[in-house]
Formats: C-alpha cells, sequence, structure tokens
C-alpha cells in the first residue's frame, strides 16, 4: 500500500454495485468500507432507494457514498419490493428480470460518475458490458463460497464429461431436485449464473481466505482462466450491532451460561421454515437438554402468533433453557459469547464465515440453493457435523439431537470439530490483512493500466 501512496496521491474511484439481497449486500459493504480505510479508493455504493434506507449511514466513512439506483416502477412490483428482503416468493422472478433490464438508467449511472473501476455482482448482465464499452474495467466480486461455485461451474462445463475432482463436495439426490425446481421457478439457467465469472476483467474476487477453500479458490482459477482473489472472509464489526432493550437481555442471560454450554439457532434473513421443519427443530432442541437462542422469522406481512408455530407447551417445557427472539437478533454479538459452544444453521455463505470467524463449530441444516455445498465443505474442513436427513430430506428429530449435542459437549468427534475451528479462527486472523495488501494492489493496478 505504501507503494502505490508513494507513487500517486489520487485516490480512484470504484462503483460496487450488489444483487439486491441483504446476504449480498452486506459483503459488499464490508469490502467497500475496507477498500475505503485504505484512502486508496473513494467507493460510490449503488443500490435500490429501499435497500440503501436500510444502511445506516452513519457508520460508514466519509469517503463511501450511497447512490440510487431507481427500478421501473409497476403495479406488480412497487418501489419497496426492489430488494428481496420480504419479497414474496411468486415475484423473485419479476425482480431479477426488472433489474436484469435496468442497462439504460446504469449507463446514466456509469457517464455521471465515470469510476475508475466497476465492482458489480449477479442477475446484471449489463454491468460488464457497459463498463467495457466506456474502458472501465469490470470485477466481479462474488459472495458465496468458492467451494459451492467451482462445483456448480465444473458441472455447467464438464456435465457428464469429468467427475468433480473434490470428493468431499456432492449434492444429494433430493437436492438436485430441489435446485433444479427452484432454477425453472425463477428462469435462471447457467448462462445466468455463469456470466459474472466468465465477464469479469482478468480476476474475480472471492469472499473467503485460502485457509478455508485454497484448493477450491485454485481450482475456480483454472476453471475460469482467471486469477480468483480471496478478500476475506469479510465480517461486520460486533460494535455498529443496533443495541436496544431485547438485545441486551440476550447478552445478559447468555452471562449467567457456563462456557461453550449453549447454541445458538438461525436459518438466515430470507429463508423461513415450515411447519413441519419449526416442528422438528423444536423437537430436536428439547431432546438436546442443551441451553439455546433460536432466532424466528416469518414472511413479511404474516402475522403468526410464535406459540402457535411451535409444538403445543414447547415454551413452557423449555423457559428455563430457551430464549426465542424474532425477527432479528445481534448474530455476531452472540457468536463471540463465551457461552455459544455451537451454531446450529442453515450453511448461508455469510453465517458459515462468521461462525469461523468467531471460532463457534458448525452445525448445519442445510436448507436450499448452494447451502448442501457448503455444508459439505464445512464438515470437509472439519470445522461442522451436518445434521441426518432420510433419502427425502426429512429429518430424524433424535439424530438431529444427537448431533447437536455431539458437537456443544464435544463427543463422538465434537472434541475434533471445536478443536479445529479453534485452531483456524487464529490462522485466518493472522492472515487476513497481509493478503488483504496485495488485494488492493492489484485492483490498483488494474484500474490504471486499461485508461
Amino acid at each position: 500500500m505504501e507503494e502505490i501512496q508513494d507513487t500517486n496521491t489520487t485516490t480512484l474511484k470504484v462503483l460496487m454495485v450488489p444483487w439486491l439481497a441483504h446476504g449480498h449486500v452486506i459483503p459488499y459493504l464490508e469490502l467497500a468500507k475496507k477498500l475505503s480505510n485504505t484512502n486508496v479508493f473513494s467507493i460510490y455504493f449503488c443500490s435500490t432507494p429501499i435497500i440503501l434506507n436500510s444502511i445506516n449511514q452513519e457508520n460508514l466513512p466519509k469517503n463511501i457514498q450511497l447512490e440510487e439506483f431507481p427500478l421501473p416502477l409497476s403495479i406488480q412490483l412497487p418501489s419497496h419490493h426492489h430488494t428481496t428482503n420480504g419479497l414474496p416468493k411468486n415475484l423473485l422472478s419479476t425482480l431479477i428480470q426488472t433489474f436484469g433490464e435496468a442497462d439504460s438508467t446504469f449507463a446514466k449511472i456509469l457517464d455521471s460518475l465515470c469510476p475508475d473501476l466497476l465492482i458489480f455482482d449477479g442477475f446484471q448482465p449489463w454491468a460488464p458490458k457497459l463498463a467495457s464499452s466506456r474502458k472501465i474495467p469490470a470485477i466481479h466480486f462474488m459472495i458465496v463460497g468458492s467451494a459451492s461455485i467451482s462445483f456448480f461451474y465444473h458441472h455447467y462445463l464438464y456435465a457428464g464429461i469429468r467427475n468433480f475432482p473434490f470428493s468431499g463436495i456432492f449434492l444429494k439426490d433430493y437436492e438436485v431436485k430441489q435446485l433444479q425446481l427452484a432454477a425453472e421457478m425463477n428462469n435462471i439457467g447457467p448462462d445466468v449464473a455463469f456470466y459474472a465469472v466468465e465477464k469479469s476483467h482478468e480476476i474475480i474476487l472471492t469472499n473467503t481466505c485460502n485457509e478455508i477453500e485454497g484448493k477450491y479458490v485454485d481450482y475456480l482459477s483454472t476453471l475460469s482462466n482467471k486469477k480468483v482473489i480471496p478478500v476475506g472472509p469479510l465480517i461486520r464489526e460486533t460494535k455498529i450491532t443496533i443495541e436496544n432493550e431485547e438485545n441486551s437481555k440476550i447478552i445478559q442471560w447468555l452471562d449467567k451460561k457456563d462456557e461453550s454450554s449453549c447454541v445458538y439457532v438461525s436459518f438466515g434473513s430470507e429463508y423461513f421454515l415450515s411447519k413441519e421443519e419449526i416442528e422438528d427443530i423444536a423437537h430436536s432442541l428439547e431432546l438436546s437438554e442443551l441451553s439455546f437462542i433460536w432466532v424466528h422469522r416469518f414472511p413479511l406481512g404474516e402475522e403468526i402468533n410464535i406459540e402457535n408455530a411451535l409444538p403445543k407447551g414447547f415454551l413452557d417445557r423449555v423457559k428455563e433453557k430457551g430464549i426465542i427472539v424474532e425477527k432479528w437478533a445481534p448474530q455476531a454479538r452472540i457468536l463471540e459469547h463465551a457461552s455459544v459452544g455451537g451454531f446450529l444453521c442453515h450453511c448461508g455463505w455469510n453465517s458459515i464465515l462468521e461462525s469461523l470467524h468467531f471460532g463457534v463449530p458448525l452445525v448445519t441444516m442445510p436448507m436450499h440453493l448452494e447451502q448442501p455445498t457448503n455444508s459439505r465443505m464445512v464438515v470437509e474442513l472439519g470445522t461442522a457435523m451436518e445434521v441426518v436427513r432420510d433419502e427425502n430430506g426429512k429429518l430424524n428429530r433424535e439424530e438431529t439431537a444427537k448431533v447437536i449435542r455431539n458437537v456443544v459437549m464435544e463427543k463422538n468427534g465434537g472434541e475434533k470439530v471445536k478443536a479445529k475451528v479453534k485452531e483456524l479462527r487464529k490462522t485466518i486472523r493472522e492472515k487476513g490483512e497481509e493478503e488483504f495488501d496485495q488485494v488492493v494492489k492489484k485492483l490498483w493496478h488494474l484500474s490504471t493500466k486499461i485508461k
């Protein structure tokens, strides 16, 4: 970094455009903060007004500017639905299509800002095309794991010709069917899924690190014929977590528990459990006899009484052991607490990275999309144990309870998982800043070389 600043004191302008989901916006925003903190780049963070309104501007560095990217309004897709947060399932394909047709609006933004570099996401085929026509390098920032992307990209390129070279990553038959159905429902073909990888200029950024996914980073570089560069793991700072009475109660409750004795349970902000899944998880937690914090979310507009959603009498039976939190909880603060000994989660990539960053072993219960392959990766890494499902994907309550207990109580392999995750936590924290310096230098040279 010193080499860059000594030779040129002019900062470069970077335009960043994430997909309209909080699971994408969060890592893009964290990357923006890390880039801005170098004083080498000025960042224009571009998204729809509904998403920008959800960002706490008080905590942003001065050299990050929020830039509105309004989508066309329609009766079917009003502006409050210009985000996947709370979006009805039947409107996802409409949002993808609307975003994919926003090229004229984006062209005006490019011409107005004249950035030196564009960092773009999925579902925006116009981004690299428009940037290239203006001699602006367009770099894809991939917010999902390299193991999952390399697995799916390999099968896109070599289906029926070559086996994926890493046997630890695979899909079960019912997971393949679920994925195919989701792709058909939302009209997402492989050309849509991988265009960003193929159109990225020379390099691809990915939210991971070599200590977690080194061999998959290398294999994705081979598949794409581009240098894949890890920039993570990108983790939200706990000091900016919203404080309120509910959050304080959670931390105070944890303060009274023994070290590594509790399990934290959350399935992300945009996956909603079915009635059957809620009952299975509730019974499994009860059978585990462990203390727990369980975050419950329901689709926007569905006013569901939490007591009615849970098995009859469940809240009374676990009132000494469990806390049910509705809608939102300070996940990072919970995971860094000494009383948390395991994280039962859906294997969203941000949740995995936070768990590894804070040294909390995972109990994985993948639900859909790339979550099964994410799960297989952390199991292969030695930092997780996956819950047991039958050939149709149904949970076994007793076996799920057993896996949870094994991880938290360090039995039947759980002790190895806990030791591995603590070792990895130390390694990724020590090497993170050193690797990011190389990212900054590469982006600088790409930005200036093409001019």
